[in-house]
């Protein structure tokens, strides 16, 4: 009697993990992704809160107000392919690319928007 009800209880069990016949919920929609805030100049659309951010490895040497610091040079009054250059090739003591791909570009079309 008890093997009966031993097999009939770990029966119920399996069954019961199984799910029995409910529907396999659809798969959730993805949520929709925000598309960044952008600003339009003729130096091009850049994401300003993106450039904000990679501009911080710039600050130190070219100032928060992109007027520069000690020896190292303003960054103003620049062209968006004049700072793109500037960022990959590294002039005098700056290290070349820092920032690259469309980090870069973003970064180059936001300072020359300054």
């Amino acid at each position: 009697m008890k093997k009966l009800l031993t097999a009939l209880f770990g029966a119920a069990l399996i069954l019961g993990a199984c799910g029995g016949d409910e529907p396999t919920p659809a798969p959730a929609e993805p949520a929709p992704t925000e598309t960044p805030a952008t600003d339009e100049t003729a130096a091009g659309t850049y994401d300003a809160t993106r450039a904000q951010t990679a501009y911080q490895s710039c600050a130190g040497c070219h100032g928060g107000d992109l007027q520069g610091q000690g020896n190292n040079p303003a960054i103003t009054g620049l062209t968006a392919e004049e700072v793109l250059l500037a960022i990959q090739e590294g002039p005098g003591i700056m290290p070349p690319n820092m920032v690259t791909g469309e980090e870069a570009e973003n970064l180059a079309a936001w300072i020359a928007a300054q």
